[in-house]
């Protein structure tokens, strides 16, 4: 079934992963056929992230081949036992023995019950068929907290696990150092054995693994835990194929003073070292900042909040979506060994660039260039481009393609829609592997009623209009939208030397003696692991610079 496991290491990685989830069940076809219909054709192998399984009432269940990692307060309102009906084993047991005190000599200390938003008062309703509201988009949206806020998708009661030792936004306890995160997997594998007990459910279940899936925070304790899972993981499948994104937003790690300025640097280069190490293809990414917008660009048609973890973690699972698109198609898929082994053809060059635009600009006038600060690409990994850079490899999926769009750019020249496609791409630079995979589908990303509602001009199929009346059109000035076309190129390129020498020229000024967070606890990272990371950077712009 060319099975793919996804892993999600922090808060971060799950408002993303949720966004990504809740796409995949999008992706569903639920249609309702009559008598002389025929199934519409399905594009994706959902049995490529689904698994099938069973409640203990003999249920047939469809659930994610995904582990959720989170601090405990990090699932909200999230029913780990609902879709299976079943009961912690602690409380099975408190419900068949009286395990109850002397009120008298007992103080009770009680953790405020986290409340479902209203679309997850919406969802439930729905499920019992008393929902007062037409239709999931009259739902208010502007009170997501938490990614369980917005999940639309049950998960199997073992993809969830919380680590050890920490609260989510603890003042007392921060989670804010990556050798914290070490230690917080050390104590979880003491305590609860999730390798043994959660992983190996879904990874000895698997007939032809393609890989994994990693999203992890990288700024913050989560950049460890990760390192640490994936040490592990390696000693049981040192060949399987990894493809990590390492998550950063501004929200994550803290800036306040020099000090914490430095363990957030020390974080994010302790994470890239490791992970770049333990992954088959590494891709950092940051979430898009207030300055990085662009009018009249690749947010020409979003109404991004940068400062929303709603929004921004929705943007970027729409790229990592279609990057990997290709590995989950029913026909004519490329899979994950082939992919990365395509890009990191130089078996060096492990370090990768994610873009994406959402949506792609068909309907305008004409098509535009991919590359400039028109383009509607948005590189999530590198801020800073040259004209002297070079691509190594690239894949780039366009989904939406439609033979009608670019009849219309054809008309009135010489030209094929073929070859208008072919133009279009060419306007990326070519890849000196001369084996850039390019993946062409009319199949659009699907938007579930859980995505943000910040498309503008726009139809409901997702391409540009200017009609001010039409009937897509919210009070508040922004499209209902069902499907959009988007472009996304996963690369490999010199690019990554700017992020690379970077982080090295700040860690170079870092005294590792003014930061005893990391050292003096099992799992810690000693001043020879220090000097072993700053090394490490330095060979990888090396490579880099070419």
């Amino acid at each position: 079934m060319h099975e793919i496991i996804t892993l999600q290491f922090g808060h971060y990685a799950n408002f993303v992963g949720t966004h990504f989830w809740n796409t995949q069940e999008a992706h569903f076809n639920y249609q309702q056929l009559g008598e002389e219909e025929e199934q519409a054709p399905e594009h994706v192998n959902h049995d490529c992230l689904y698994r099938v399984g069973q409640t203990n009432k003999g249920i047939d269940t469809y659930t994610p081949r995904a582990l959720i990692f989170d601090l405990k307060g990090g699932f909200g309102s999230i029913k780990k036992y609902k879709l299976y009906e079943s009961q912690q084993p602690q409380d099975q047991y408190q419900s068949n023995h009286d395990l109850s005190w002397d009120p008298s000599k007992m103080e009770t200390f009680q953790e405020e019950e986290y409340l479902p938003s209203a679309y997850q008062r919406h969802l439930e309703e729905e499920e019992i068929g008393t929902a007062d509201v037409e239709g999931e988009d009259d739902v208010q949206m502007n009170e997501i907290r938490s990614w369980s806020d917005y999940n639309r998708v049950y998960f199997h009661p073992k993809s969830m696990v919380t680590a050890t030792g920490y609260l989510l936004n603890s003042e007392f306890m921060p989670f804010d150092v990556f050798s914290y995160g070490r230690n917080a997997f050390l104590e979880t594998e003491k305590e609860n054995e999730s390798y043994d007990e959660n992983f190996r459910l879904f990874a000895e279940e698997c007939d032809q693994l393609q890989g994994f899936q990693v999203l992890a925070d990288v700024l913050d304790g989560w950049g460890g835990f990760a390192t640490s899972y994936l040490e592990q993981l390696r000693e049981d499948y040192p060949k399987a194929t990894v493809v990590t994104y390492g998550l950063s937003d501004d929200k994550m790690g803290k800036n306040a003073t020099l000090r914490e300025k430095q363990i957030t640097l020390v974080n994010e280069a302790l994470s890239l070292s490791n992970l770049t190490r333990l992954s088959s293809l590494y891709v950092p990414v940051k979430a898009p900042t207030r300055q990085s917008l662009v009018a009249d660009g690749w947010s020409k048609n979003i109404r991004l909040d940068p400062m929303s973890r709603y929004h921004t973690s929705a943007f970027i699972s729409a790229g990592i979506d279609s990057v990997l698109l290709p590995c989950r198609l029913r026909y004519g898929a490329t899979f994950m060994p082939d992919l990365v082994g395509s890009l990191n053809w130089r078996n060096i060059t492990n370090i990768g660039a994610l873009s994406v635009g959402l949506p792609f600009p068909f309907g305008s006038k004409s098509l535009p260039q991919l590359v400039g600060k028109q383009s509607p690409l948005f590189d999530l990994s590198t801020r800073k481009t040259d004209i002297d850079d070079q691509v190594f490899s690239q894949s780039v999926v366009l989904r939406g393609l439609e033979t009608k769009q670019f009849t219309k750019y054809a008309d009135g020249t010489q030209r094929t829609p073929r070859e208008v496609v072919d133009e279009l791409l060419d306007t990326l630079p070519v890849g000196k592997s001369l084996g850039d995979i390019k993946t062409l589908t009319a199949f659009k990303y699907p938007i579930p009623t859980s995505f943000p509602r910040f498309f503008q001009n726009l139809t409901s199929e997702g391409y540009q209009t200017l009609d001010q009346y039409a009937p897509n059109r919210r009070d508040d000035g922004t499209s209902k939208v069902d499907y959009v076309p988007t472009i996304s190129r996963l690369a490999v390129s010199t690019t990554t030397r700017w992020h690379l020498e970077q982080l090295s020229d700040s860690i170079k000024r870092i005294d590792w003696r003014l930061l005893p967070q990391f050292d003096g606890m099992p799992g810690g990272v000693n001043s020879e692991e220090f000097a072993e990371m700053k090394e490490n950077l330095l060979d990888l712009y090396d490579i880099y610079n070419e």
